[in-house]
């Protein structure tokens, strides 16, 4: 079935877009700033947007687009000589779309079971991010995602407190492991990731699904087709936008991106377990 979208500006293509920007922000610095940690610490601060809006949508299905995506973008890994696995972000949603009813039933009945889902999800995460990006603890913000659509729903077995106590600690959990992963963050690179945490963790919690019917009235109709452009061609942006960085990293670092000289798993990820 093809889903009809609104011709307004809605919540989700704002959301999206902003999730856009600092993703390329973050890609930008990953290809050709890797030592300009700013790129990195504005960058990750779209990844719980991603999995957030997989938990608050209605659908769980897996579509083909989303299949061929992850497969194009692996590949281009391969041509430029980058690594296998983890494999890229379009399969952990894929992961976690597939896993997230299971995860809703066990998780969501008790304020016990929504605890002890958090430990396994964090304990899961460093062996299960050598499979997919962002391994387990991406399944957090996807429970964060469908308990902020379902709030109602979810109070009658878990009490407001708790839900909040297990958001603030994901989203804390994320920022450490973070931290962890990215190379000579400063204290101030580290402070701005904090609260840009709470920023984003805020605008989730409050987040809802809106069409601005009054929006051409206060915005340019370019900006509006920009921010619905970003909003709604996320998969495409994404895909195309890894193939031309990695294409011109090629050329300007053959190096670092050999033709087909593609490696397995990146030795920092297996040196966590030794």
């Amino acid at each position: 079935m093809i889903k009809v979208l609104p011709k307004e500006l809605t919540s989700y293509d704002l959301l999206k877009a902003l999730a856009i920007i600092l993703m390329v922000i973050d890609h930008v610095g990953h290809h050709f700033y890797p030592d300009e940690m700013w790129f990195r610490i504005l960058g990750r601060l779209c990844v719980p947007i991603w999995f957030f809006l997989v938990g608050y949508a209605k659908t769980t299905e897996l579509p083909r687009r989303l299949w061929i995506g992850g497969l194009i973008v692996t590949a281009s890994a391969i041509v430029t000589g980058q690594f296998l696995l983890p494999l890229n972000i379009l399969f952990s949603i894929l992961v976690v779309r597939f896993a997230r009813q299971t995860l809703v039933r066990h998780s969501l009945h008790s304020p016990d079971a929504l605890r002890g889902m958090y430990l396994i999800l964090l304990f899961l995460t460093f062996p299960t991010a050598i499979l997919f990006e962002y391994g387990t603890i991406s399944m957090l913000f996807v429970l964060m995602g469908y308990i902020v659509r379902n709030k109602e729903e979810v109070y009658e077995r878990v009490e407001a407190q708790y839900v909040k106590i297990f958001i603030a600690v994901s989203f804390l959990s994320f920022f450490f492991i973070e931290g962890v992963n990215l190379p000579a963050v400063s204290s101030v690179q580290a402070l701005v990731m904090f609260f840009g945490f709470v920023g984003i963790g805020l605008t989730l919690w409050n987040f809802r699904a809106v069409v601005y019917v009054d929006a051409a009235h206060h915005m340019a109709p370019s900006l509006i087709k920009v921010i619905q452009f970003m909003g709604r061609r996320t998969l495409e942006i994404y895909v195309v936008h890894i193939v031309v960085f990695r294409a011109v990293c090629m050329v300007l670092y053959p190096d670092k991106y050999g033709f087909m000289a593609w490696h397995f798993v990146p030795s920092s990820l297996i040196q966590m377990f030794m």
